[in-house]
């Protein structure tokens, strides 16, 4: 069968959508550096000639990827929560760690976001994708602002930038590849990996710690 044009906008989205799936299998399989328009239309019926009708670069492809990522971590963390249930800062801690391990994607992605992907995006693509993120966000102030009552939105958001900094920063220094762990072996420095579950919820507790606090914290 022949490649037929889109001519319906519910086309046009079902084919956009099918090379975001068609792209997200192969980063899945080989990471970022595999992934780029001849492997997406050999997972696919297009070509790359009508790849680029619909992305640039494979990075546009990804804020996408990034973006759907971000609205399911933020939606599974929401649910993990109880309405007007009190809860500590180590079972906050824990639920939130926990959601966020089950995305590892987002901070796989995320790590590369400002150095790499963002740059090799157009203009019109980033500014769409940072109104978009900027709207999901809202929903994590949200839910925020309901385990710390106390907190105001500044530290709210200093919060946000500094716990999201912290697990991709963290992420990729607990998933090292066997080139690494082979490479520390001959060094014979003795590092060790951290486990990214224990060690981020010690730092995402302290951080919350200070967020509940920030009232103080504020006046001096």
């Amino acid at each position: 069968m022949s490649f037929q044009r889109a001519r319906s906008e519910n086309q046009i989205q079902d084919r956009i959508q099918e090379i975001i799936d068609a792209a997200s299998s192969i980063y899945n399989s080989v990471g970022y550096e595999g992934l780029n328009f001849s492997a997406i239309s050999e997972y696919t019926k297009f070509t790359r000639p009508n790849i680029y009708k619909y992305f640039n670069t494979k990075d546009e492809i990804l804020l996408v990827i990034l973006k759907e990522e971000f609205q399911s971590f933020i939606s599974s963390l929401i649910k993990s929560f109880k309405i007007n249930k009190l809860y500590s800062l180590y079972e906050i801690s824990k639920i939130w760690a926990d959601t966020l391990i089950k995305h590892g994607r987002l901070l796989d992605i995320y790590a590369i976001l400002f150095t790499t992907i963002e740059k090799n995006v157009s203009v019109e693509s980033l500014s769409e994708f940072k109104k978009e993120m900027v709207t999901i966000q809202f929903q994590l102030t949200d839910l925020i602002d309901q385990l710390f009552p106390n907190a105001d939105n500044d530290n709210i958001t200093n919060f946000i930038y500094s716990e999201l900094t912290l697990a991709c920063g963290l992420y990729p220094m607990s998933k090292l590849n066997n080139l690494q762990m082979e490479a520390i072996k001959l060094s014979a420095s003795g590092y060790t990996p951290p486990d990214f579950r224990k060690t981020y919820m010690a730092c995402l507790y302290q951080l919350m710690y200070c967020l509940q606090h920030s009232i103080e914290i504020k006046k001096d």
